[in-house]
Formats: C-alpha cells, structure tokens, sequence
C-alpha cells in the first residue's frame, strides 16, 4: 500500500480533480484504490457524481468523534463507500468522505481539535491505526489523500505522517511558492530528524493557460521553482482545460479520454506507480 497525498498551498489548482482522475486512472489499470476526503474545510470528493458518495455520509471527522466519544479506535469499515460506478476488470474505487459533518458550518468544520487531540488523546497512534486498519480491512494499492491547502494541523498530519509520496500543486507565482517551500522545509527536516525513510516528493505544476506569448517567463519561473525546492524530479504539467465538462466535475478519464488533460493525468498516474515500484526496491 502507497499513500500519497495531494497537497497545493493555495485553492484552485485543480487538485481535487487530479486526485479523482488519478484514481479512477488507477482503477482502470486494474489496482485497487481508496481515496480519502481531508480537506475538511471544503470536501469535494461528494461532488463527483461518478464516485455516488453522498455529503452525509460517515467518514474521517465520524471516524474521530467517535473515537473520542468511546477511546476505542473504531472500526473504519464502517466509514468507507464503495463506488461500483468505478469497477474495472479487478479494479475499483472506495472513499473515506470527509465526513457527515464536515463543513456543516464554521463551528461544525472546526469541531475536531487536532491539537488537542494529538497532545492529550493519542492523536498520533489513533492515525497510525487508521492507516493500518487502510492496509488490513481495505487492502488498497493505492490511498490517494485529499489534503486542505494552506498551513494547518491538518497539513501535517496528511503531509508529514500518513504518506510516503507528497504530489504538491501549485501556480508558478511568489505566494504559491512560498507557501509550498515551507511544507517541502518541513516534510524534509522531520525525514532528517527521525532518520526516517524520506518521503518521496513530486512536483505538479497545475491549472497553466495555454500561451499565446511568447514564454519565456514561464521558463524563467521554472527555473526559479527548480532552484527553491531543490527538485531534482521531472516537474508534471497539468493545463487547463476549456470545457463545460468541468462543471459538471465530469471524470476525463472516463468521460474525455482521448483529451489532453486526460492524457496528462495518466502520466501523474504513471508517476504514482513508478513511486511504488521504486519504493518496493529500495
């Protein structure tokens, strides 16, 4: 099992979609694969219709109130939906939601105190059970996470803990690179600390317009990006994509395979399992 998280500082990157994309991608290559709703601010996996969740359904904050309610660490069957939508020769698609109250309200989003939860309630051991009641009760090949953008408890849990591969997005401008270059500091000094196996980081630069000037600007950024992360890894392009399809959080992968955009979410797929593959060897 690989967890990886999909991670951007700023919203409207379109991480979201590359997340479902890359899932159902993974499905249709015949893995099994779970995809889990962490942005509790502002969940988005329910809205794709494809994927048949329903934005009340049990998932990660029922899964901690509940255990706060009862110490026990439950059972985490009980708070993944299947997506038979999503069944391909062996593969298929289920869900962890972000959960049935999630973003209810402002003081219902923020009802979880993670920091409390970590400091006095076995917050730390509670998400390593999760994930390996993931391993043991799912049986995934692949945990995609959906993480909140920005800095937060949250971040960290789902950037420095969970995963093993961290996909972050981004605008190639000032306030996105800032924002990432501090999550990037942060995963690799805790690699360095613990002396812990580094987890494996990948870079998506997500949501470009097509240019009709010239670009050397974009490359000029690039190399800037390049230099500030220290990324030795090949940079994924992900453009954006003029349709009505979007609006209706069509899956390309389904729905539009022959397009680009769908073309350029296989090969963030194809980078997932090469980071699997790579992690088995090592």
């Amino acid at each position: 099992m690989i967890v990886a998280t999909f991670y951007s500082y700023k919203g409207g990157v379109g991480r979201t979609m590359a997340l479902v994309n890359c899932g159902v991608e993974l499905a249709r290559r015949g893995k099994k694969v779970l995809l889990v709703d962490f942005d509790l601010r502002a969940p988005g996996l329910s809205s794709f219709s494809v994927l048949g969740v329903s934005a009340s359904a049990r998932g990660v904050t029922d899964f901690v109130r509940d255990f706060l309610n009862t110490n026990q660490s439950p059972d985490v069957a009980s708070y993944i939906s299947h997506c038979p939508a999503t069944r391909f020769r062996g593969g298929e698609v289920a869900v962890m939601s972000a959960g049935s109250g999630a973003c209810k309200s402002k003081k219902q989003s923020v009802e979880v105190d993670w920091n409390e939860l970590y400091s006095h309630r076995h917050g730390f051991l509670l998400l390593e059970d999760l994930k390996e009641q993931w391993r043991r009760v799912i049986e995934p090949d692949f945990v995609l996470v959906d993480c909140q953008s920005g800095h937060s408890d949250i971040g960290s849990i789902c950037t420095r803990q969970l995963p093993e591969l961290v996909v972050l997005f981004y605008l190639p401008n000032g306030e996105n690179l800032a924002g990432i270059k501090r999550t990037v500091d942060n995963i690799r000094l805790q690699s360095q600390e613990q002396n812990s196996n580094a987890i494996r980081l990948s870079f998506a630069m997500s949501n470009i317009p097509d240019l009709d000037e010239d670009s050397s600007t974009l490359n000029k950024t690039l190399k800037q990006f390049q230099d500030l992360m220290h990324a030795t890894e090949p940079l994924i392009t992900i453009h954006r994509y003029h349709s009505i399809s979007l609006l209706s959080q069509a899956v390309f992968a389904i729905d539009r395979p022959k397009s680009r955009l769908a073309e350029e979410y296989r090969n963030l797929a194809d980078m997932i399992e090469e980071q699997s593959v790579n992690r088995q060897t090592d």
